[in-house]
């Protein structure tokens, strides 16, 4: 019983929301920007201080406007820069309603 408990307790720990407290977060050629860390294991993004939908791409070390593809998050191609006015093929951030529909469905939610 106790090891069953345990194992639900760090599962459950693991899943938990990721914290939101601001801080700062760096590109590859040293420029920063302060964003919160939004969603836990199952969906999680960056949300940067002016509301874009962030997430990193390991292969350039970049942080990068997010969209919605095919049901997913996924990286957009146009890096994050604060001063930056988006790439025209990049037509708006993330509906913060569809985000919100695609995290109900990953926890199995039902939404309205």
């Amino acid at each position: 019983m106790k090891v069953f408990l345990t194992i639900f307790l760090t599962a459950t720990l693991f899943a938990t929301a990721t914290l939101t407290k601001e801080r700062t977060f760096t590109q590859s050629d040293g420029s920063t920007f302060k964003g919160r860390l939004q969603g836990d294991m199952r969906l999680h993004w960056v949300e940067s201080k002016n509301g874009s939908i962030l997430l990193f791409n390991k292969k350039t070390a970049n942080f990068e406007y997010a969209k919605i593809e095919d049901g997913d998050l996924v990286l957009s191609g146009d890096i994050y820069t604060v001063n930056k006015t988006r790439s025209l093929h990049v037509k708006r951030d993330v509906d913060k309603n569809r985000l919100k529909t695609l995290w109900q469905e990953r926890h199995n939610i039902k939404h309205n």
